[in-house]
């Protein structure tokens, strides 16, 4: 499977290259495609949008600070959140401004030579803008590899266990398949990968990296017809990731669904769908859910059947 992060992180460091390739007459173009990319990105826009909105840099505030920086010589920024957005808005206000052709010509960004403000420009803002992205992408890359190889551990050597200690229980279901996820991430590196005390939300089922400024929030639901459990938990599960994801301000959400179904549950949103894990993006946010197959196959690969498939669009998640 191809992380849709991985791709989009090569992606980011190319539109980087072609700025540092371009010649006086393709710069304007370069700086154009390199913002309208980001822009076309749901996941870099929607960062990029809640740093706007949380420091409410609107157009004015902007301003304030290219002319601040202009008769300083530099700005102090309360994180690094705050300096990238910075640096896409005033990129963006400095491009309306002067057009695309007279960008590094402004009184912010001229230099002596076009060379000089070239260097300049890419070395001050593309590059701590294109580093702040690879972190936040490299934050929820590592943790869609974490869920997809605990996926795969499951399907691969751990289904009949697991199933097994499902249907046994007369009590408490959810809570044997999230604890076999706990102890899995705890033994991935993941420190106190437990459910913390309420937020206003609730309760989320999974959060680790408690200890930092960037906790993992993860909410586990099962999808099982004989106990009533369908679509409708799913959409429970979404929504109350949503909240925690609001709760602890954080840019992405993971909602893992353990299938004791003999069905294909396939996630179908209006996207590519040649990435793991299916995402979704919501008020600025983006949310990802990895199904974990759980009950063992009645037969062979081989053997078996075409599979029967759950279509659930992102429509059904979103109806109330």
């Amino acid at each position: 499977m191809m992380y849709y992060n991985h791709n989009l992180r090569t992606n980011l460091q190319e539109w980087k290259n072609r700025l540092y390739r371009a010649n006086y007459s393709q710069f304007g173009n370069q700086i154009n495609y390199f913002i309208n990319n980001i822009e076309s990105e749901k996941i870099l826009a929607s960062i990029l949008l809640e740093g706007k909105l949380k420091y409410g840099l609107d157009s004015e505030k902007v301003e304030e600070f290219i002319k601040a920086e202009d008769s300083r010589g530099f700005l102090q920024f309360d994180g690094e959140d705050e300096q990238a957005t910075y640096v896409y808005l005033m990129i963006k206000h400095l491009f309306a401004k002067h057009g695309p052709n007279n960008l590094l010509y402004s009184s912010l960004l001229g230099r002596a030579s076009f060379d000089d403000s070239k260097s300049h420009f890419l070395e001050a803002y593309i590059t701590p803008l294109v580093n702040y992205l690879h972190d936040k992408l490299d934050k929820s890359n590592s943790t869609i590899f974490l869920l997809e190889k605990y996926k795969k551990r499951t399907e691969w050597f751990n289904r009949e266990r697991l199933y097994s200690l499902y249907k046994s229980a007369t009590k408490s279901y959810e809570q044997i398949l999230e604890d076999d996820l706990r102890l899995f991430l705890f033994d991935q590196g993941i420190d106190y990968p437990f459910s913390t005390p309420k937020s206003v939300s609730g309760r989320a089922d999974i959060i680790g990296a408690l200890d930092t400024d960037d906790p993992l929030v993860i909410e586990v639901k099962v999808f099982d017809s004989e106990k009533g459990y369908k679509v409708n938990r799913i959409k429970e599960g979404l929504t109350q990731i949503i909240k925690y994801t609001n709760d602890y301000h954080k840019d992405f959400g993971y909602l893992v669904v353990f299938n004791l179904d003999d069905v294909e549950i396939d996630f179908n949103f209006n996207e590519e769908r040649k990435y793991f894990p299916p995402r979704l993006v919501i008020n600025n946010k983006c949310f990802f859910l990895v199904v974990v197959n759980v009950k063992p196959p009645l037969t062979s690969a081989s053997k078996a059947g075409k599979s029967t498939k759950l279509e659930i669009t992102e429509q059904i998640l979103l109806d109330s």
